[in-house]
């Protein structure tokens, strides 16, 4: 089946930085070749906003919900409902910053601090009361270095990098790849009278380009929400009738083991056709661990792919599938994604 449609699209008013369109609009990939440059940002890398005209992926939909920036906000919010802290807390403490200034290129003599900082975040003790799962404080790490870095430091020297906790506790990451630490004594009094116990210390961490951690006592650690990371074919994806032959095959991913039925149940078909055929059937349901998932996230932080569901769609005709997924729940509980995800393949 071949198709065109014509879509109204924005004013076309040329901005530097660019947008890209969500819904899927021709005029968005037709004014994709942005050529005039920028006088107001130094250097700025507009390689691809040169080309945007030539690829048909800025043609399409882009209301796709495994992609990694959607998942890591979908994450912020879940851990707001998890931690009082991080939903109202106000009293944010900078317990140590290891940064340095320099002067950036076209910056006109204006230094940029770059480095790593340590922070806390708590309710205010006696004024607020936190309505979370856990309410007591949590500790993040984060940096604005482009490159990957370790930062190692005495903890018994001046530049020991301070933790809200004691020594000996261990601490784990809440986001992927959720590793765990435990701080070590530094020379700083706990209750401020100059004896045990004493401030946790973290004597090394690696922090990955413009990286972040938050971290939590490990019998408060919280796990990730189920969450979609990657469907096959791929969102919107355009697919050649001929070469299909009535027969598709489609994968789900997730980021931690589901109920291999309650996937299958949680999943409904809708066909736009064209007048021949009625939606597919799900046939050839395959369940299994992800033998070598992903690490390699492209957005950091954002949890990788752990489990995978896969099937055939039989008797697929020409249109266009919305596949929805409605809350599938985790292996072994009833916690499920919380949310209807849907996935557009398009045989054409």
């Amino acid at each position: 089946m071949s198709s065109s449609a014509f879509v109204v699209g924005p004013p076309l008013i040329n901005l530097p930085p660019s947008r890209q369109a969500m819904s899927g609009t021709l005029a968005w990939k037709r004014h994709g070749c942005y050529k005039l440059g920028s006088t107001q940002y130094f250097n700025m890398p507009l390689d691809k906003a040169t080309l945007g005209c030539h690829d048909d992926w800025n043609a399409l939909d882009h209301f796709d919900p495994t992609t990694d920036s959607r998942r890591l906000f979908a994450q912020f919010n879940h851990l707001r409902t998890v931690y009082g802290a991080l939903q109202d807390g106000w009293n944010l403490v900078q317990r140590g910053n290891w940064t340095y200034h320099f002067e950036r290129p076209g910056s006109n003599h204006t230094a940029t601090e770059m480095g790593l900082w340590s922070i806390s975040r708590s309710g205010l003790p006696g004024v607020q009361t936190l309505t979370g799962r856990h309410n007591d404080q949590v500790w993040m790490l984060y940096t604005n270095e482009n490159t990957t870095k370790t930062w190692t430091y005495d903890c018994k020297g001046p530049l020991w990098i301070s933790s809200p906790f004691q020594s000996g506790t261990t601490v784990r990451n809440l986001f992927a790849p959720y590793e765990t630490y435990t701080v070590e004594e530094s020379m700083s009094a706990y209750y401020n009278d100059g004896k045990a116990p004493w401030f946790g210390c973290l004597k090394s961490v690696s922090m990955d380009a413009f990286g972040f951690k938050m971290l939590v006592p490990t019998d408060q650690w919280s796990p990730p929400r189920p969450a979609l990371t990657k469907f096959t074919p791929g969102h919107d994806a355009r697919i050649v009738s001929a070469s299909a032959l009535g027969d598709v095959d489609i994968s789900l991913e997730f980021n931690t083991e589901m109920d291999c039925n309650g996937v299958t149940n949680s999943i409904s078909l809708e066909m736009a056709s064209s007048g021949h055929g009625n939606a597919p059937k799900i046939a050839n349901i395959h369940c299994r661990t992800a033998e070598n998932p992903n690490t390699d996230a492209r957005v950091q932080g954002v949890s990788v792919t752990q489990w995978m569901w896969s099937a055939t769609l039989t008797n697929f005709p020409d249109g266009v599938l919305r596949i929805s997924v409605n809350n599938p729940p985790r292996s072994g509980g009833n916690e499920g994604t919380g949310a209807s995800v849907i996935c557009l393949p398009s045989p054409s």
